[in-house]
Formats: structure tokens, sequence, C-alpha cells
């Protein structure tokens, strides 16, 4: 189905194509994620992954009999018929196992890399996003039959925000609500539905509005770990923001469009957030992604920092 405010762009066998509301598509392609629609929500992983480590382990321990190394279960005796007292995550994200001769073994990480190229030393996803958070906004929008629901950032103090076009598309009414909770409304100063993008201004004589800082290209690259921020579900999940973590997949052009590809989990509502760096510096707008009704996961999209900064400078007053 294509929603009012309708044409998202040429429909090829991998079309791209808008949804307003709770029916599924049922053909295979990309949808915009301005809205409620049945995906799976990030899910944390370290505990699944170390069952799975701690069943190879124990494998290993019932089939070998010799020497498995000094982070071997058998221990640098090799002595067989030990088992796993207890086993627990530290601090450092390491998978802790305690034996049941009292030996100590650290079964490495479980829950991945914490830091990426681009970040500065010492830094952590936990202090970025305290930082970022104010500068992220979720945006409800009033349309014909309904209410649709997207993300924002704000981009400059005045009040304003940057997002999808789609999200804003054939809106009567526009409000935006800050990570404090207040509530204000706002209008469409720019929109272009073939870069999918827009500018919005909230309706305020403020100037001191938390402003996200931009990056270029050159913050990050293929393998690099990002962080995506924004309002999944909308309404339909109050509170507070929602980050989700995970890696530059590719540079992709597709249906002559530059993208960057990401296995960030996003979900509708997503659209129009931030993507961003583990310095803190935006690099795309996460927008589309693989529909989930099909065998594909975790191919998403996002809007490159490059044609972000240039319909900024054209479209938002100096």
């Amino acid at each position: 189905m294509v929603g009012a405010g309708g044409n998202c762009g040429s429909h090829r066998a991998w079309s791209l194509s808008c949804h307003r509301d709770l029916e599924e598509e049922g053909n295979l392609g990309f949808l915009h994620k301005n809205n409620i629609f049945g995906f799976a929500p990030f899910q944390a992983m370290p505990a699944i992954v170390g069952l799975m480590l701690l069943s190879t382990l124990f494998s290993v321990t019932s089939c070998n009999s010799g020497t498995t190394g000094a982070q071997g279960p058998a221990g640098p005796a090799g002595a067989a018929g030990l088992s796993v007292s207890s086993a627990s995550v530290n601090t450092s994200g390491h998978l802790i196992l305690t034996m049941s001769n009292g030996q100590i073994i650290d079964a490495g990480s479980v829950i991945g890399p914490q830091g990426i190229s681009t970040g500065s030393a010492g830094d952590s996803f936990a202090s970025v996003i305290a930082q970022v958070e104010p500068k992220i906004v979720r945006i409800d929008c009033t349309v014909q039959g309904g209410l649709d629901s997207g993300s924002g950032t704000i981009i400059d103090a005045r009040g304003y925000i940057l997002t999808n076009a789609h999200v804003v598309s054939g809106a009567t009414a526009i409000k935006v609500t800050l990570m404090d909770g207040t509530i204000l409304q706002a209008t469409t100063i720019a929109a272009d539905t073939a870069k999918d993008m827009a500018i919005i201004k909230l309706t305020t004589t403020r100037t001191d509005f938390p402003v996200m800082t931009l990056g270029s290209m050159s913050d990050f690259a293929v393998g690099d770990e990002v962080v995506a921020g924004g309002f999944p579900l909308g309404t339909q999940l109050p509170g507070p923001a929602t980050f989700s973590q995970g890696m530059v997949s590719a540079m992709r052009t597709y249906d002559s469009a530059n993208w960057i590809q990401i296995d960030v989990p996003i979900n509708p509502g997503n659209s129009g957030g931030c993507l961003f760096t583990q310095s803190g510096r935006m690099i795309g707008i996460p927008s589309a992604g693989i529909d989930p009704g099909q065998d594909f996961e975790m191919i998403n999209l996002a809007i490159p920092i490059n044609l972000i900064t240039a319909y900024i400078s054209a479209n938002v007053p100096k």
C-alpha cells in the first residue's frame, strides 16, 4: 500500500514504498519506516551468546580427555571430568567461568568491541548517548485518517529540526516532543520527496535549543560501529528515545541514490532520526530498509551526511 502523500520513488521489483497504517505490504520491497510495523524490537544478545559459548565449552569438555590449552575447559593440566560451577559476564563484557576445581577462566568477549576507530580514547556509547539524546525529538503528525509518528534531530538552536520528508508528508498539524516532555507545535519549512528530507521549525521564540554536531563522510568507514537514535513505534512506545547499535555494512547506490547501508536495528518510527558515531557526530538519517516480512533482516539504509549538510545549507536561514 502507498499511503496518502504517496509517491516514494519508482516501483520496481525492489520498490520503495511508504506505509501509514498497520496493514502489511504483501510485496517484497523497501519500506520507509515512519509508522508502526511488525519489526522485531532490538534486543541485547550477551546472555544468548554466553549460552552458545557455554554450550561449545561443555561439548569440548565431554569429548576431550586431553589438554585443551590454557583457556580450555580442562585447564592447563588437561584434567577430564571438570564442570562449570558458575558463569558471569564482567564489566568488560567477558564471560568468566568458575570451574569445579576452583579455577577461573576468562572465556573472552561475548558482547563485542566497545569502541570504534572514529571515537576518542576512553569514550563509550553510554557517555555519548547522554550528550546526543536531548537533540533527538519525536514528531507526531496529524494526517488524513489518523496520526503519523517519526523522529527528528535538532540542527539549529532556533528550533530547526531535520527529518524525512515522508514523516511530515500530508501533515495538517505537527507536534514535537522534546526529551524533557515539552510538546511544541511546528511547521514545515522545506520538504523534498525526491531526497526524502525535510526541515521543520518549532513555533517558539527560544534560541537555546541543544544542537546536534554534524559530521562528515571522513568520520566513518565500512566496518565502524554506529548508533541510531529515534522513537520506534511512535506514541505506541512512550517515553525516552531508543538507541540501537550496529555497523556500517556498505556504501550503497540504489535506484540512483546514495545510501549508508547499516545493520543497526531500525523500526518504524525511527525514520528521520539520527545515525551517529561514537564521537557523537551525526553521519546519517535512518530512512528505509528491506521488508521484514521476507527472509531478510538487518539491511537498513540511511541518507549520508554529505547530502544532509548540502540540504541544510540550502534550506535553513542564516
